[in-house]
């Protein structure tokens, strides 16, 4: 997959740190189990490290691509970034807009392509932060998820 992102520091400052899962909030049954993200900034982009359970089939749902992995780069001078997920060939473009960060990404194997667009919104108070998350495949499926995160 390919991840492309424009973000401004003044702009993405607020998202920089360690995050994870609320506990007190709800969540899809098929969400990762123990799911924590590290949003690092850099002059030249941002650097999404996760930590998480396996799912205990081994089996990532599509939904979850680019979530569920040790670690992304997203470009933030406005060019298209890739990184190889699993067998997946996966190219983001991100903006950055205040409190939301939003995400448009496509995944490619074997000539199957998966799409999907991320929303990360920070609360006004920077202690929280939700992730709303959908997929389609060319295969029809569709799907959405909420997480929500606080901060650590």
């Amino acid at each position: 997959m390919t991840y492309g992102a424009t973000v401004h520091a003044k702009d993405e400052a607020g998202f920089s740190g360690k995050w994870v899962l609320d506990k007190r909030s709800p969540r899809p049954g098929d969400a990762p189990n123990n799911l924590e993200t590290r949003i690092k900034q850099d002059g030249s982009g941002i650097t999404l490290e996760s930590t998480f359970q396996e799912p205990k089939s081994g089996v990532v749902p599509l939904l979850y691509l680019g979530l569920m992995t040790t670690k992304l780069r997203l470009a933030t001078d406005g060019q298209e970034q890739q990184n190889q997920i699993g067998p997946f060939q996966l190219a983001c473009k991100t903006t950055v807009d205040g409190n939301q960060m939003h995400t448009d990404w496509t995944a490619t194997v074997k000539g199957n392509q998966v799409q999907g667009h991320w929303t990360h919104r920070l609360s006004e108070d920077g202690k929280h932060m939700t992730w709303e998350i959908e997929e389609t495949s060319t295969q029809g499926q569709r799907a959405e998820a909420r997480l929500f995160f606080v901060r650590k």
